[in-house]
Formats: structure tokens, C-alpha cells, sequence
């Protein structure tokens, strides 16, 4: 047997090498690709060549992160790669547990020293403002949906890190947990099974929450009209581990008493009748479905009655929400620190700001380097 697989291995080894060779010939004629759709990321272009980067070692770093991202029919090996790894009983790859039924981000290591600079930043600009404030950390699918989790899978702990967290904010600030409501609807459809964002209907379970918190009036699912906009929707975490056969469903949620409005993206000065963009359901990244991604700052201007004009501080988790939001304020303004470079106080009085909301997923927040930056601006310049 032993003299067999020799003879096997030193048949298998020139052809091996030839495919090797075809694959090296292919990759340095075929046309190299800016972006990969499936991982919804730019990818490494060929280095230009320098005598100092030769120097350095960053030349060969950069031919190797190339042939990486270029490698041909990468999106098939990666795909290839979760299937293999589903069936040898892989039960991770990178921060993305193989779960059941389900990808699912495992819990974010904390920044403590960036959190400790983020809550204080966060305190002293409610408390100064005089606003109605209130928080919402939204826990994520490894919490929540723990029973979807590869068995023997041992992640952080994120109800811990969300308690630490929520018990450092000033008394002053409301803490909106919604972690009793998606106990309760955990088995619901809460979480996308590709992408590490909630669903519209996870959002609506956490508005609802949010609601009796703020006093916006009760409101049920009846309440709205329920589009299903997409049903082949791949998200991020299949990006990054590949996810054969597992598709997602967005819905977008409508009031059936819906006020009408403009939304102004105030970076770009782009204005629309809806949050909604059709186009991105054509893209790799259908979530953008949602106020057609993320920029520093969008406001939204409302005809209806409310004398209240909220501030929502947010990562991406509010995008979804948002759209259950516009009935209840006659402005919103939205803003995104990680790409908001301007004094964020001036918007309280110039914008007659009356509620402000921080709403985000504990995964990002936990690891946020922008939150203290965009508050403190003005203290810096």
C-alpha cells in the first residue's frame, strides 16, 4: 500500500505543479477585479514596484494580499471552502461561527480604553444638552440565538459587556434594553441568517421597546404593510465564509398612516420622497435598501403634527429603523461618527433638537473608535 500512494504522489506531484504554473500564468494575464461583490470590498491591485518598497518587504506583502484577492474564481473557493468545512465539522472560521441554519458573528473583544473615553464623552454630552436622551444597545444573534451556535462554541460573554456598559452611563440617560422582548421572540426571524445585521422585524420588536420608552404611543405589526423587496439577499458574514444554499428575506416596513417626507443626505446634498433605495437591491449589498448605506449625516423632514425633533446618534443597526421612526417626529436628524467630521453640538439649537437616541449593536460599539472624536470636536478645536 505504502509503495502505491508512493508511486500515486509521484504521479499526482508534475501535475500538480502544471496547475500550479496555469493558475500563476492566469492570474497574471487575467484583468484584475476593483471589488468583489460577494465580500462587498475593494481588492488589492497589483503594487507598483519601488526600490523602497522592495527595501521595506511592503512590495512582497502586496504581491502576496494581491494574489490573494485575485486569485481566479476566488468567490467559487471560497464557497467551496464553507461546504468542505461544513461537512469535516469545522465550526468557525475567522469571528463567523458554521452555525445552525445560520452564520452567526461571534461576541467583539472590548476596547476598554476606547470605551471608557466613549461613555464619558457620551455623559457629558447628554447631560450638558438638557435633552431628553436615551440609549439602546442592541444585543446581536450570538446572544440571543445562543441555540443556533455550533455545539461546544464558547463565545464572550455579550449580556455581560452590555450590562458594564449600560451601568456607566449617567443616571440622566434612559437605557432602552430590549434583550426581554428578543428573549421572548427568539425564535422568530430576529436576526439575518448571512449578514450580522438584525432584520426589519428584529427592528420592529426594539421599536416597539423603544416606543413605551419614549412615549411615541403603542403601535403593532398590524399598523404597517409588510413588502417582502428581496428574497436572495447574501450579507457580510456569507462574504467572509461563503454560505451555499442560504439566502435571506428583507422586508421593508410601511405605515399604513404614513406622513409624507424628504430625506436629505446633507454630505453629498442628494434629497428623496423615500429612505428607501430600490437600486441597492440590484448590488451585493442589499441592506443599503435602507437610506442607501451609511454617511455622516441625513436629515428628514416630516409633514405631520410632532413637535419633536429627535438627534439619532447610530451605527448601522438603525437603518431599519428609522423607517419606523418617521411618524413620530417632525425632524430627524441621523448621524454616523465613524464619517461625521463637524461639531455635532451645533445641531441641538440650530435643529431645535428635543430627544436625542445612540442606538447601536453591541458588537460595534464595543470596538467604536469615532463616538468620543465626533462629540468632543468642538473641545478640540
Amino acid at each position: 500500500m505504502k509503495d502505491k500512494m508512493t508511486k500515486l504522489s509521484k504521479k499526482m506531484s508534475p501535475i500538480l505543479a502544471v496547475c500550479v504554473v496555469i493558475v500563476c500564468v492566469l492570474n497574471l494575464l487575467w484583468p484584475d477585479a476593483k471589488t468583489s461583490s460577494m465580500e462587498n470590498r475593494s481588492l488589492q491591485q497589483f503594487p507598483a514596484i519601488s526600490l523602497s518598497s522592495i527595501n521595506d518587504g511592503q512590495f512582497f506583502k502586496d504581491v502576496n494580499n494581491w494574489y490573494s484577492d485575485q486569485f481566479v474564481g476566488r468567490d467559487q473557493w471560497i464557497q467551496l471552502k464553507y461546504l468542505i468545512s461544513k461537512m469535516t465539522g469545522v465550526k468557525k472560521i475567522d469571528d463567523v461561527y458554521l452555525g445552525k441554519g445560520a452564520l452567526i458573528e461571534d461576541t467583539s473583544a472590548v476596547n476598554e480604553e476606547q470605551k471608557e473615553r466613549n461613555i464619558q464623552a457620551i455623559n457629558q454630552f447628554c447631560t450638558s444638552s438638557g435633552k431628553a436622551s436615551y440609549f439602546l444597545l442592541a444585543p446581536n444573534a450570538v446572544s440571543v440565538q445562543s441555540d443556533k451556535l455550533p455545539s461546544f462554541a464558547t463565545p464572550l460573554d455579550q449580556n455581560a459587556q452590555i450590562d458594564d456598559y449600560l451601568s456607566k452611563l449617567d443616571a440622566s440617560i434612559q437605557k432602552v434594553d430590549v434583550r426581554d422582548s428578543f428573549k421572548e421572540h427568539k425564535n422568530e426571524y430576529l436576526y439575518y441568517k448571512t449578514d450580522h445585521h438584525w432584520t426589519s422585524l428584529g427592528s420592529f420588536y426594539a421599536y416597539q421597546v423603544l416606543a413605551s420608552s419614549m412615549d411615541l404611543g403603542q403601535t403593532e405589526s398590524s399598523d404597517y404593510d409588510v413588502y417582502p423587496v428581496s428574497t436572495d439577499f447574501k450579507g457580510t458574514l456569507s462574504g467572509k465564509v461563503g454560505s451555499a444554499f442560504m439566502e435571506d428575506q428583507i422586508d421593508i416596513y410601511v405605515p399604513k398612516e404614513n406622513s409624507e417626507y424628504i430625506m436629505t443626505d446633507e454630505t453629498s446634498g442628494d434629497s428623496s420622497r423615500s429612505i428607501y433605495s430600490m437600486d441597492a437591491l440590484h448590488t451585493k449589498d442589499q441592506y443599503t435598501v435602507f437610506l442607501s448605506g451609511n454617511t455622516g449625516r441625513i436629515s428628514l423632514e416630516m409633514d405631520n403634527d410632532s413637535d419633536r425633533h429627535l438627534l439619532l446618534i447610530k451605527d448601522s443597526y438603525a437603518n431599519s429603523m428609522i423607517q419606523f421612526l418617521i411618524p413620530h417626529f417632525r425632524t430627524i436628524d441621523v448621524i454616523d461618527p465613524r464619517y461625521y467630521f463637524e461639531d455635532v453640538s451645533k445641531l441641538l439649537d440650530s435643529q431645535l433638537i428635543t430627544d436625542i437616541l445612540f442606538l447601536y449593536n453591541s458588537n460595534t460599539l464595543m470596538q467604536d473608535t469615532s463616538i468620543a472624536d465626533c462629540l468632543n470636536v468642538s473641545a478640540e478645536e
